[in-house]
């Protein structure tokens, strides 16, 4: 099966990226088959379900197994006609001697399985009735009178061998048998029910994730993981190659800091000495103006002197 690569897990029991990406459609294919036989076995499982319903519906607390569909369709037929009729498991419960069910089984099972008549009178008129009325059964269904269910049982020697009767459910005509039936259908619809929410609540699990397996597939169609793990690759090569770019602009960075620094450096010193030079300069200045002023009155003195001398 060319499918059975996508059921093999990992080493841990999960699927990588890339096992999903190579298998979505395998899956898909597990999951809608998984979905269709689940689906298929919750309807084999209600109609079962419903099938015992009906069953335990008609036994109630008590009584007999119902006879099948068939029969009951001809009985409410011919009711409807006003022709007194009983499926012949109930009338072989009701008017038969317990004693005697095993020799009117064998003598007539057909009967027994079928309709009987109660009003021997009404058996043509029954017979006209049901020949125009095309119900079609899917069973053989059996109709005569109570009288030719009672009839005796052929003498021993005379029975061909042509007919012969599969042991029915003793249910059909037996109390006790029909309450352990009761019983086993009732474990039974739990034991189904049980399996019918398990199965349930495992049908929508799959369902939801065969959708969201379908999702992920049309927006992440085939090779496209392997598309984004070349384009991951080769943003991790140029994350790489911008790393180093980035270390060497801070190496650098931090190069021209360092120069900056020395630079400012050199400028306050420089700033220092301009700022002593301008008071050197200043002190001269003023001592130079000091000096011409001594100069002006050394002038004056002498012509002072000159002046008191001619005096």
């Amino acid at each position: 099966d060319r499918r059975t690569p996508a059921a093999r897990p990992a080493a841990d029991g999960t699927l990588t990226a890339e096992d999903l990406d190579r298998f979505a459609d395998d899956l898909r294919e597990l999951l809608d088959d998984a979905v269709t036989s689940a689906e298929r076995q919750l309807f084999d499982l209600r109609t079962a379900a419903a099938d015992d319903a009906r069953i335990l519906g008609a036994l109630g607390d008590g009584g007999l197994l119902p006879p099948g569909p068939d029969v009951l369709a001809t009985v409410e037929f011919l009711g409807e006609h006003g022709i007194p009729a009983l499926p012949g498991w109930r009338y072989l419960a009701q008017a038969v001697d317990p004693a005697d069910h095993a020799r009117v089984l064998a003598a007539r099972p057909e009967l027994v399985d079928g309709v009987i008549i109660t009003d021997p009178d009404s058996h043509l008129r029954a017979r006209e009735a049901l020949s125009d009325a095309a119900l079609l059964p899917r069973s053989a269904v059996a109709v005569g009178t109570a009288a030719a269910l009672l009839a005796p049982t052929p003498a021993p020697g005379t029975d061909t061998g042509d007919v012969f009767l599969v042991p029915p459910n003793p249910a059909m005509h037996d109390e006790h048998a029909a309450d352990e039936e009761r019983q086993a259908l009732r474990a039974r619809a739990t034991e189904r029910d049980e399996e019918i929410r398990a199965l349930a609540a495992r049908l929508g699990k799959d369902r939801e994730l065969a959708a969201r397996l379908a999702s992920w597939r049309t927006g992440c169609p085939a090779g496209r993981l392997t598309e984004l793990a070349t384009a991951a690759r080769q943003a991790r090569a140029f994350a790489e190659e911008s790393e180093a770019e980035l270390a060497e602009a801070r190496t650098l960075r931090a190069e021209a800091e360092e120069a900056a620094n020395e630079a400012t450096r050199v400028r306050d010193e420089r700033q220092e000495a301009a700022q002593k030079a301008r008071r050197a300069a200043d002190a001269l200045a003023g001592l130079a103006f000091r000096l011409r002023e001594r100069a002006g009155w050394q002038v004056k003195l002498r012509e002072l002197a000159d002046d008191a001398a001619e005096a």
